[in-house]
């Protein structure tokens, strides 16, 4: 199946100012930045470090909760309803074969919103409120990643400016169920 080509000239020109070659440490930095497992491990980091943080608090495992129906409603949502809604082919499709560096698996479907970006992103609000401290690595780590879709060549700059408004989104809306179920201290 062809996807329609809806980028901009200015996505296409900040897309091919990071879709260059590098070198091949730099390949493997954002190959590695884009992979799912890295993407899985963080999770379970996030999530082991959101219980060790809050051990003691019978409310410890609503934060896991939490992240996990912001990873699930981010990703489920995004591939299964705003991808099929906003038809977008990837550069790599949709640029003139050989114009892009495409150095990582993507399949040919939709690519608004950047799942990765979405899901680093809310996994940073949610480690983030639950653990300001972690704040600085987990969105720069979110940041970084974001960047990796491009660079591989299958993300457009609007897909993962999405994808983090998305996943952001996603995770302050479980994080206010949290709160509205937490109870309040008596005072």
């Amino acid at each position: 199946m062809t996807l329609p080509d809806l980028h901009l000239p200015l996505e296409e020109r900040l897309f091919r100012a990071v879709n260059v070659d590098a070198g091949p440490v730099v390949d493997a930095v954002a190959r590695g930045l884009s992979s799912p497992v890295l993407g899985a491990t963080v999770a379970v980091l996030v999530a082991g470090a959101l219980l060790w943080r809050r051990r003691g608090d019978r409310w410890a495992w609503a934060w896991v909760l939490a992240l996990g129906a912001a990873l699930a409603l981010t990703d489920g949502l995004g591939s299964q309803v705003i991808r099929p809604l906003v038809a977008r082919a990837r550069p790599a499709y949709a640029l003139p074969p050989g114009t892009v560096r495409f150095i990582a698996p993507a399949a040919n479907v939709g690519s608004i919103p950047s799942l990765h970006a979405a899901n680093f992103f809310a996994m940073a609000l949610v480690g983030a409120v639950g653990w300001p401290a972690l704040a600085p690595v987990l969105y720069v780590l979110a940041v970084a990643v974001a960047w990796s879709r491009l660079y591989v060549g299958v993300h457009w700059p609007g897909d993962v400016l999405l994808g983090a408004v998305w996943g952001t989104f996603w995770a302050g809306a479980c994080l206010a169920v949290l709160r509205r179920l937490k109870p309040r201290p008596r005072p």
